[in-house]
């Protein structure tokens, strides 16, 4: 595999991280989860040999600037101006969790540019979850997220990876996986040799919670007319303590007009990271669709 080319896009209010990956076909741009980063993407791209793949660092995320609030709505704005910016045509769109639901919003309003979506776990939660969300009277505030306690003060990527390669969910990845995201995932901190991760545990938490606004994606999925391929993994409860249970509506393949679901009840919420090969392999089958 090629090593990407990494550059920075300006838009507007701040500057966006993106890799990549020269190639002869159509492109794909990747979209990464919540807390993580493009590089992420690395194994799935090893089995999409002379390619042409973008993936892009989400504001708040890696290599990219956390200028603003958060927001989904300005998230969802960046990705479009990226793929304006780079003039994308004939475009598969890969998003994994919350990088689902962003490029699902895209192709609602540039659908001309999409050849195929194909949607991993996306968050887009049932209208009913939303409308319970917006009845909650108070927000809490990220502080209290348990999200926002993550480890944030680490000496290099190797201690990182130690760390996690036995803990759930990261136990149920690939370590190569883990690899690329440990060795990826942390920035200087200030603070003599130590690190501190690039997505601030105070921004994660605070996308988690920032869901007020987010059931327009209701209104907007009927007008996806690109063929979609939604991968699924089992519901559970969002409480759970690794987040790794599918937060995707179980409803949302009947609302689309033209999506194929694919269960995978052996799999949870990070299918990338467990089999990046079969993320690889769907990619390359939306690259063949018409």
């Amino acid at each position: 595999m090629c090593k990407p080319r990494e550059f920075k896009l300006d838009v507007g209010d701040t500057e966006l991280s993106v890799l990549e990956w020269s190639g002869d076909s159509d492109p794909v741009l990747l979209l990464h989860a919540t807390g993580f980063h493009s590089r992420c993407w690395s194994q799935v791209v090893k089995d999409l040999p002379n390619r042409h793949v973008y993936a892009l660092d989400l504001r708040f995320h890696g290599a990219s600037g956390d200028d603003g609030a958060v927001d989904w709505s300005l998230m969802s704005s960046d990705v479009q101006k990226v793929i304006e910016r780079l003039d994308l045509r004939h475009l598969v769109g890969v998003g994994h969790s919350i990088g689902g639901h962003l490029v699902a919003r895209v192709a609602a309003t540039l659908g001309a540019r999409f050849k195929h979506l194909l949607l991993i776990d996306p968050v887009i939660l049932s209208r009913q979850t939303y409308a319970a969300l917006s009845r909650v009277p108070k927000h809490p505030s990220p502080h209290e997220h348990p999200v926002s306690r993550r480890r944030n003060r680490w000496r290099d990527a190797r201690q990182m990876y130690r760390r996690f390669v036995d803990k759930p969910p990261f136990n149920t990845w690939r370590p190569e996986v883990l690899r690329d995201y440990c060795n990826y995932a942390l920035r200087p901190a200030g603070d003599g040799d130590y690190r501190q991760l690039a997505c601030d545990p105070l921004d994660e938490a605070s996308i988690y919670l920032s869901q007020s606004g987010n059931e327009i994606v209701h209104d907007l999925l009927p007008l996806i007319h690109t063929p979609v391929t939604l991968l699924r993994s089992p519901p559970g409860a969002q409480a759970h303590a690794d987040l790794s249970t599918s937060p995707t509506w179980p409803g949302l393949a009947s609302a689309l007009p033209r999506c194929r679901e694919v269960y995978l009840p052996d799999c949870n919420h990070f299918i990338p990271m467990q089999d990046p090969a079969l993320v690889a392999r769907y990619i390359r089958q939306a690259q063949g669709a018409c």
